[in-house]
């Protein structure tokens, strides 16, 4: 393999690992959002229905739901920041992909080339041989 393609080969090896660290981060923030949710639905349910062992915190209920849904609005912009680099990086792999196939491709085909030349060079010097020798046999 040539010098260039081994190059542009660890160029699309490191970006899919970028690629791939990112769509591990929007999973992450993904799932995040998802239990905060839970966390926030549950404790609305307790301020909707209050009990008489509740009825004290509920002023704690309360902020800690504000206080989940600022972490809340957080989480979602950081969510459409992993989203978006995630298909940045997306991109960038495919097209060092593509780079990689068509450096690949001139490679092959300039080693192709040189076979031919080759099998072009040995021909004409077999020619040329057989046309040094006599027609006499021996």
């Amino acid at each position: 393999m040539a010098r260039s393609s081994k190059k542009i080969r660890r160029l699309v090896e490191l970006f899919h690992d970028v690629e791939t660290t990112e769509r591990a981060k929007v999973a992450d923030l993904g799932r995040q959002i998802t239990e905060l949710r839970i966390a926030q639905d549950e404790l609305l349910g307790r301020l909707s229905e209050p009990t008489p062992q509740s009825e004290p915190f509920l002023p704690l209920i309360s902020r800690s739901i504000g206080n989940m849904d600022r972490r809340l609005q957080r989480l979602n912009r950081e969510h459409e920041d992993a989203v978006r680099r995630y298909a940045q990086a997306a991109g960038r792999t495919r097209g060092a992909r593509e780079l990689f196939a068509d450096v690949r491709a001139e490679e092959d085909r300039k080693t192709e080339q040189k076979d031919l030349e080759s099998l072009l060079e040995f021909q004409q010097s077999t020619t040329a041989q057989g046309r040094g020798k006599s027609d006499r046999t021996s």
